[in-house]
């Protein structure tokens, strides 16, 4: 018997399975490996640009739009809305890639599988970045509104009418607006449901055409209107530099699979790796002996699709993207098990199997991850602790910091509030208002990325080793400084 339950629990299926999935989340970023509660303390540079974000007011840009506003909109309500947008749509972007995958096979063990694909999901060492780094918003932003686009087209082929099919479009414009990565995703997607339809497609061809053409002339005038560098730069030493040779976009996309070079996830990406190969050989053998398209064929490429627009970048391979085509690859483990042996035994047998089968994925995942889990929360947890001390130290002497024409800084950090960043935290979210002279040696490795800061910030910030106003500015030594 199958244990999906009945259309009118849906609904409360729904609420259940994201709470579970959000749990999870929790429980492998914080719980499992900190004895930290959620903050909204700035670690990297553009954490200090996002949450201070709506300092300069919206403006209106070819360059993901939507996505610029929404971080605006949050960061005006606050730090902690910010952050915790990017957790919550992170728990979001699992639950619809489930909710993807159960439309591609209904698994028999609900809460079974749920339980075991949501542990192998989130028990990657990244994942408590995406509970403490604001860099995540833009990529789960967009990732949540492209996956919500594919899964109404899934919708809309089991209705008789097209309501959902404008949705499905709609979204799929809305997630190119906050970010270009999800098109060819969607793309494949959208030709995998109307080749196994048997709904008219004439309709669904033309707006899902004109919807696909609409998103590529919003890629086009952000590339060629507003000069993007996210879309790709001839330089060889750009971080966006473009490789599209068939050698450079197989070896990014191996180190993707295998965990793009990061300590923590070296063993991790192995298993991934090869639970990937496995897929894809299974792919190929049920291709074969059926003679149509395998569920699995459908899971593995959209893994690809995925990884796609981060293949052709060499330059920028970061582990943490890992996060968007992971829970794929891990659904296709159980989509490959449970169609290899549709021939061979009962479904009731066969389901009891693909579960056991992520069960062996799920456990050495959750096993060899937690350390890296662990080293990863606690680098975060650590430069939070220290920055959250020179915030405070900051605020302590806030009365002064205002009354003083300038303040010297002594001790600045790759991770303080004057790296990379203009300072605008400090006038827009802590309410201090000076000059900021940060006192630094030239030949500081620190000293570029000060003076990057400084250059942005339009006098807020200078950057010296010998400060003419020493003598008559406020000094501090910030916390932790030697």
């Amino acid at each position: 018997m199958n244990s999906m339950p009945p259309p009118f629990l849906s609904k409360h299926l729904n609420i259940l399975s994201f709470a579970l999935i959000s749990a999870v989340f929790y429980l492998m970023a914080y719980y499992s490996v900190s004895g930290f509660l959620p903050t909204s303390i700035p670690v990297h540079h553009d954490d200090y640009t996002n949450y201070s974000s709506a300092a300069g007011g919206l403006a209106l840009s070819w360059i993901r739009p939507l996505s610029t506003w929404l971080i605006f909109v949050f960061s005006s309500l606050g730090p902690d809305y910010l952050i915790w947008a990017v957790r919550i749509f992170t728990a979001t972007y699992v639950f619809l890639c489930w909710k993807i995958l159960i439309e591609v096979v209904q698994p028999r063990q609900y809460w079974i599988t749920l339980v075991l694909f949501a542990a192998a999901s989130l028990s990657t060492p990244i994942v408590a970045e995406y509970a403490r780094y604001t860099g995540m918003v833009t990529h789960m932003m967009s990732g949540c509104l492209g996956l919500a686009a594919v899964y109404f087209l899934f919708k809309d082929d089991r209705e008789t009418g097209d309501t959902w099919l404008y949705v499905s479009v709609t979204l799929l414009l809305l997630s190119t607006l906050a970010k270009e990565d999800f098109i060819l995703f969607y793309v494949f997607s959208f030709t995998y449901v109307l080749v196994k339809s048997d709904k008219p497609l004439k309709k669904r061809i033309v707006t899902g055409l004109i919807g696909l053409g609409a998103s590529l002339l919003m890629v086009a005038g952000a590339k060629f209107l507003a000069a993007s560098s996210f879309l790709g730069a001839s330089d060889a030493q750009s971080s966006y530099f473009i490789d599209t040779s068939v050698t450079g976009v197989a070896n990014t996309v191996w180190r993707y699979l295998t965990g793009a070079g990061h300590p923590a996830m070296l063993v991790h990406g192995n298993i991934i790796a090869a639970a990937m190969v496995f897929s894809a050989v299974v792919a190929l053998i049920v291709l074969l002996r059926d003679r149509k398209i395998p569920k699995t064929l459908y899971v593995v490429g959209a893994v690809l699709t995925l990884i796609a627009p981060y293949s052709v970048l060499p330059n920028h391979v970061n582990a943490y993207y890992e996060l968007i085509w992971l829970p794929f690859i891990v659904g296709s483990v159980y989509v490959a098990l449970a169609e290899l042996l549709k021939t061979a035994m009962p479904a009731p047998l066969r389901a009891c199997l693909a579960s056991v089968l992520l069960a062996a994925l799920a456990v050495p995942l959750y096993i060899n991850d937690t350390p890296g889990r662990t080293s990863v929360a606690h680098w975060y947890d650590a430069v939070g602790s220290d920055n959250a001390k020179v915030l405070k130290q900051l605020e302590d002497n806030k009365v002064a910091i205002n009354a003083a024409p300038s303040v010297c800084i002594y001790g600045a950090n790759a991770f303080s509030p004057w790296y990379m960043h203009s300072g605008q935290y400090l006038e827009t979210v802590m309410d201090l208002h000076t000059v900021w002279n940060i006192v630094m040696d030239k030949t500081d490795p620190l000293f570029a990325g000060i003076q990057q800061g400084a250059a942005s910030s339009k006098g807020r910030v200078v950057v010296t080793d010998a400060p003419a106003a020493e003598a008559s500015c406020l000094k501090l030594t910030i916390a932790g400084a030697q």
